[in-house]
């Protein structure tokens, strides 16, 4: 999902930094990335370094080269804007936290166990007390087995299967609405 939301997740750092920057500041050229960047209070960044970033955002389709006509030299690069999928559209989401929230409510209703929601979702495993569950040396020795992490996959995907129904749905019902005030 987080790709949907933003496709420049998967990025290396410096590629992430550079695409950032082009959103920020516009077209520029690579010499005038790498001094916005090396002012940033970090090390310096060669503009060779700058443009391998640009290289690999402009092959995931984030950044595009613009040529002025009346010089050919002033190579600038712009960033491309993000198009969302239109099932985000369908789906009302108010932060990524909204993710997690439905993560965890559907690995308990699909029965994989609290301690396991728990270590997958990075919690130390307290109660709502802050007690601990069972004995510190039982939580030790218990551990989440292949079976409990297919079970809490399968359980995912059931559910993202049904939410995708919907948003599908709710896109097809979208483009009727539109398609029938047309007169």
């Amino acid at each position: 999902m987080a790709k949907l939301a933003d496709p420049s997740v998967p990025l290396r750092p410096t590629a992430w930094r550079v695409l950032r920057t082009l959103r920020d500041g516009g077209p520029q050229r690579v010499e005038q990335l790498a001094a916005r960047l090396s002012t940033s209070g970090r090390r310096p960044i060669r503009p060779a370094t700058v443009a391998d970033a640009l290289g690999e955002l402009h092959v995931a389709g984030l950044a595009a080269v613009d040529v002025d006509d009346r010089d050919a030299a002033a190579v600038r690069w712009s960033a491309v804007p993000a198009t969302l999928d239109p099932l985000l559209e369908a789906v009302d989401l108010h932060g990524a936290h909204d993710f997690r929230h439905t993560y965890a409510t559907w690995l308990e209703d699909a029965g994989i166990p609290a301690r396991v929601i728990d270590e997958l979702m990075g919690h130390e495993a307290t109660g709502r007390s802050g007690q601990q569950r069972g004995s510190a040396m039982g939580a030790h020795y218990r551990h989440t087995t292949p079976e409990m992490a297919a079970r809490a996959v399968e359980a995912i995907q059931l559910r993202l299967t049904v939410v995708l129904g919907v948003a599908e749905q709710a896109v097809e019902s979208r483009a009727n609405r539109s398609t029938l005030r047309v007169f």
